[in-house]
């Protein structure tokens, strides 16, 4: 088989679909390799197992910064990445375009050492004696950082064209489903543990690759594919009701969201960059931001209706946070840690200030019980008289954050009540 994954004369043709010549891959195929007979490059895979799974990944580890020199991009345009490293350890680069194949652009075939010191570090490096350059599909891309402790074989495990003797030949790999699993885990694990003490730190950028010429903004993309229904994303419980009347105690100004808990928000919600309705047939954008409590009907203000960049979805999650910032700080009469901070603002967030108000939950907090936690979280997980799986995963997210680094409570007092609670209802 021909290698289509270019480099030469300085440049790699790479980003797009990062590798977009090597073909598509999806979760389910592994490191397959494409058909030696096909002569068009693979359809658009519709899930996104691989997109949502490293941008999660990214999210939940977090720590490293990361800079792409465009966030709006050109079919030919050449790329960089800069990451500002702030420990010793190595570094991996993950690029996943609209079609979701998941490239590893560091460390590849020219530089396969990838151990780096703290500082900054720009792909293409020195070593690497290329350019990388943007192709088709056009649509959204991520590109993703990692930095891990310990070295993992995420180059080599990956998918591509191999010689006799095994060895990795293509100048970039796809990643593999077994090195993903391994992000994973890490990531997991990074976010239940205080950054210092995370095996892995995570970063993420975001950027629009387009024709040649022509519009360039997020309007002109399909709507990515793969993401769970829009029908099946739940409103956030303190869009859906009015704001709660609770002042904040004497002299205390209202506490940011650390980094952890506006990640734990963004993972959970999902991204969407255009207007759609969610589970209530409300007009939303963005995580879960309401535009309006009604279905869109195209009479949106103008700017929305173009869709939003995910920087922008940001600043709007960051705006609908305050009011359970506001209601945690008001509610709450025990000091509390960064983490335990983070982990109630997002379950207010996701089912709303009066519920919090009026659980089992907040009594056991005020009585500094913290060991009863664990077993209220657990309890919040119906929407809508259904068990939702997306919920448990939520909850135990935030007993992880609520304990950082500390062991988690394992059972909870003999006579608490444990029976599931619908985050539509409340106690």
């Amino acid at each position: 088989m021909k290698n289509t994954n270019r480099c030469g004369l300085g440049a790699c043709a790479i980003i797009g679909s990062l590798v977009w010549a090597i073909g598509t891959v999806s979760a389910q195929e592994g490191s397959a390799q494409q058909d030696p007979a096909a002569s068009e490059p693979a359809p658009v895979v519709a899930s996104k197992s691989f997109r949502l799974a490293v941008e999660n990944s990214a999210r939940l580890a977090g720590g490293l910064s990361i800079q792409l020199n465009k966030s709006f991009l050109r079919e030919g345009d050449a790329l960089v990445v800069t990451v500002d490293v702030p420990r010793d350890g190595y570094l991996y680069l993950v690029s996943v375009g609209p079609d979701d194949v998941a490239t590893v652009l560091f460390p590849n075939q020219s530089q396969r050492d990838n151990e780096v010191s703290v500082g900054q570090v720009t792909i293409p490096t020195e070593q690497m004696k290329f350019d990388l350059k943007v192709t088709k599909p056009h649509g959204a891309t991520v590109v993703a950082a990692f930095l891990s402790k310990e070295a993992l074989d995420v180059y080599e495990s990956g998918g591509g064209e191999r010689d006799a003797q095994g060895a990795m030949q293509e100048a970039f790999a796809r990643l593999s489903v077994g090195s993903l699993r391994q992000i994973e885990k890490l990531a997991a694990k990074s976010f239940r543990v205080e950054r210092q003490a995370a095996p892995l730190l995570g970063g993420l950028a975001h950027a629009l690759v387009c024709a040649p010429s022509g519009p360039c903004d997020i309007a002109r993309v399909v709507t990515a594919a793969g993401d769970f229904p829009s029908e099946a994303r739940l409103t956030p419980g303190i869009l859906l009701e009015p704001p709660l009347d609770v002042a904040l105690p004497k002299g205390v100004r209202l506490r940011p969201v650390p980094d952890k808990g506006i990640a734990l928000a963004k993972v959970s919600e999902g991204f969407v960059p255009r207007l759609y309705n969610d589970g209530s047939r409300f007009c939303s954008i963005g995580y879960g931001h309401v535009v309006k409590k009604a279905p869109c009907d195209t009479n949106e203000p103008v700017a929305l209706r173009r869709g939003v960049s995910e920087l922008q979805g940001t600043v709007l999650l960051v705006e609908d946070m305050r009011r359970a910032q506001r209601a945690v700080l008001g509610l709450v009469k025990t000091a509390l840690t960064d983490g335990q901070y983070a982990a109630l603002c997002d379950f207010t967030y996701n089912v709303g200030a009066r519920k919090l108000q009026n659980s089992t939950l907040l009594k056991a907090i005020n009585a500094g019980e913290h060991e009863r936690v664990p077993a209220q979280l657990r309890r919040w997980t119906l929407a809508d008289g259904k068990d939702y799986r997306g919920l448990k995963t939520r909850r135990e997210r935030e007993i992880g954050l609520y304990f950082e680094g500390q062991p988690i409570p394992k059972a909870p007092p003999g006579d608490d009540e444990i029976t599931p609670i619908d985050i539509r209802v409340g106690e």
